[in-house]
């Protein structure tokens, strides 16, 4: 009985273990270059409005209807993949994005 109670009690903490999260940390130097012939802000998806809570996904150009796609995320900054060979954005980079307001802030690898 003491051996149930043991290896029950082991594979609870290895659940644990198992279901923590990762907390992503971004830095303002991750950023490599400005972004070039970007929107002064992105637009949320339809019927969303942008939080301090959340990055949203897609978001889309208002000049040209573009569409960007959320890689990853912490509670303010984003990192959106880009149709390719838009806004400067090269292969193995995302476009940083503050999710608050949509604004643009940098390039940075993938």
């Amino acid at each position: 009985m003491k051996i149930l109670k043991f290896l029950a009690g082991g594979l609870f903490c290895l659940l644990l273990l198992a279901c923590g999260s990762s907390h992503t940390s971004f830095k303002e130097s991750d950023v490599l270059r400005q972004a070039q012939d970007v929107p002064t802000q992105f637009e949320a998806p339809t019927g969303m409005s942008f939080n301090d809570d959340s990055c949203l996904s897609p978001l889309m150009d208002p000049r040209t209807g573009n569409k960007i796609s959320i890689v990853r995320s912490t509670k303010s900054l984003g990192d959106y993949e880009v149709p390719q060979g838009l806004y400067g954005v090269n292969r193995g980079e995302l476009l940083r994005v503050n999710c608050s307001t949509g604004e643009v802030v940098g390039i940075v690898k993938k």
